[in-house]
């Protein structure tokens, strides 16, 4: 097979995959554009600082139907931060944020099934959960917001262009929906704004994850990468937890990548192991190397340690529970 026959091969293959999940894609990003259009989670955020100890779980009750990831969510949290939001609730939104949002469910029901769609948003609820109270317990070993930070954060809005600080200043402001806005002041128009950057966003990560998958069933060992997601043993969960902590690996993209080997119409047909799979779900979206970069150009270094040590305990206890199970 010459070089232009291998290429038509993989460009085909990622075009009949992307082509089937689009109108999943799409219904996903309705969902979403509907929620920001009607401004439901800022609402919601903004009644975080009022909370006291149910703060944990309703942030990871926004954090479970936010469609930001956690590079967006980051800076939100920074600023909930110096706006009196204590640490735990912050980190649990943190945390919780990248797992799940409107556009994932629909896609992981409809590439891997409803019970893994389920189970990823439980995963979501109690890795949110354990992030905010490990944290709160935390707070006796200095884990303060007082602490926290390198250096004091200058006041003002992260949304105004000449915010002093480059790494947390908001360029929203120049996004098409926020255009549409200020010209038209129609939510119609605007929603349609949204809907459009929701598809921009989401399809091409989306995009990203089928690349990934037709590249590796094309030029990986086929044995190797499915003996990986099917393995019931220990090494697959430790091995999927630690390679995805430096990979930005959106949820849509992960979803993307695994419904290539487990649909028998573009894949394989693999029976994706519990463990393996919880262990990509959940562990590739929680770390990224942006925001780790973030954290370390902001925090202290132990509050980077201390989110390093939630996302991998919570990653593997979450694999290894779901795994345990003795029904699903």
């Amino acid at each position: 097979m010459d070089f232009l026959e291998i290429a038509k091969e993989l460009l085909l293959g990622i075009w009949n995959e992307f082509v089937y999940i689009l109108p999943f894609i799409a219904l996903g990003v309705l969902l979403e554009a509907t929620i920001r259009t009607l401004k439901w989670h800022l609402k919601i955020r903004h009644a975080l600082t009022r909370f006291g100890g149910l703060a944990n779980i309703l942030a990871t009750l926004l954090g479970a139907v936010s469609p930001l990831c956690a590079c967006a969510t980051l800076p939100l949290v920074i600023s909930l931060l110096l706006a009196g939001l204590p640490l735990a609730p912050a980190m649990a939104l943190l945390v919780t944020s990248p797992l799940m949002s409107p556009a994932g469910y629909t896609l992981l029901n409809w590439e891997l099934g409803p019970a893994w769609a389920n189970a990823v948003v439980v995963c979501a609820i109690l890795f949110g959960l354990f992030a905010g109270y490990l944290t709160m317990f935390m707070r006796r070993y200095g884990f303060v917001e007082e602490l926290i930070f390198k250096k004091t954060l200058p006041e003002g809005n992260f949304h105004d262009p000449d915010y002093p600080v480059e790494e947390l200043r908001c360029d929203c402001g120049k996004q098409l929906s926020h255009r549409v806005d200020r010209c038209t002041h129609s939510k119609f128009l605007v929603f349609l704004a949204k809907f459009w950057e929701g598809m921009l966003k989401i399809g091409k990560f989306a995009l990203l994850g089928v690349v990934i998958e037709v590249m590796a069933v094309q030029f990986l060992p086929t044995e190797w990468v499915s003996g990986i997601l099917e393995g019931g043993g220990v090494l697959p969960i430790f091995a999927l937890t630690f390679a995805t902590i430096p990979m930005h690996l959106q949820q849509v993209t992960a979803a993307a990548m695994l419904y290539g080997f487990v649909s028998p119409e573009f894949g394989d047909g693999i029976t994706l192991s519990r463990g393996a799979g919880i262990a990509l779900l959940v562990g590739g979206p929680v770390t990224a190397l942006p925001v780790m970069a973030l954290f370390i150009a902001m925090f202290k270094k132990r509050v980077l340690a201390l989110y390093l040590a939630i996302c991998i305990s919570g990653t593997l206890l979450l694999a290894f529970g779901y795994r345990a199970l003795p029904f699903f």
